[in-house]
């Protein structure tokens, strides 16, 4: 079974993480939602989430994906997560999925993780496009290379959370 961290912080866009934990857990994939605030974070709608872990209870190494969700302040805050940051890369490098929506793909990959020199699309406003100036911006809705799978928004979190699915071989039951 695969296993796969969704993050969740205060500010965290709600459709952005609560998708593609829906869909990935529907086609039998184990999904945690792990917070980078406490155990209740409110989302930047005001929803207030119940997290499965923490962030200082899991080991990254365990899971097969990460999904960083956008939304403001809630990437900002995913980003200052050192051990978000490092398991980012860390699963990149090794060939592990991430995937990464709306403002994450600018503020928390480009920005605090570094990412270069790979097709990526993030919520189209000119100051997450300027973050991204180290990668090639597509524009899409998604944009899959290799193991990074981006998208740019709300509007795209289905095509997304399917994305992610195909990128770990499960077949979306929804």
């Amino acid at each position: 079974m695969k296993k796969v961290a969704v993050i969740f912080a205060f500010g965290t866009e709600e459709i952005e993480a609560l998708i593609p934990v829906d869909v990935l857990r529907r086609s039998g994939a184990e999904c945690d939602i792990v917070s980078v605030g406490g155990q209740y974070p409110t989302s930047s709608h005001g929803v207030t989430v119940k997290a499965d872990k923490l962030v200082e209870e899991v080991d990254f190494n365990d899971y097969d994906a990460l999904v960083i969700p956008g939304g403001m302040p809630g990437a900002t805050n995913i980003a200052a997560c050192q051990k978000v940051v490092d398991a980012a890369k860390q699963m990149l490098d090794a060939g592990k999925v991430v995937a990464s929506i709306c403002a994450s793909p600018a503020v928390v990959l480009a920005n605090a993780c570094g990412v270069k020199n790979r097709k990526v699309t993030c919520y189209p406003a000119g100051d997450f496009i300027k973050m991204l100036s180290n990668c090639e911006y597509t524009a899409k809705n998604v944009t899959v290379d290799g193991n990074l799978v981006t998208a740019n928004g709300p509007k795209a979190a289905f095509d997304f959370s399917f994305a992610v699915c195909e990128a770990l071989d499960l077949q979306p039951k929804i």
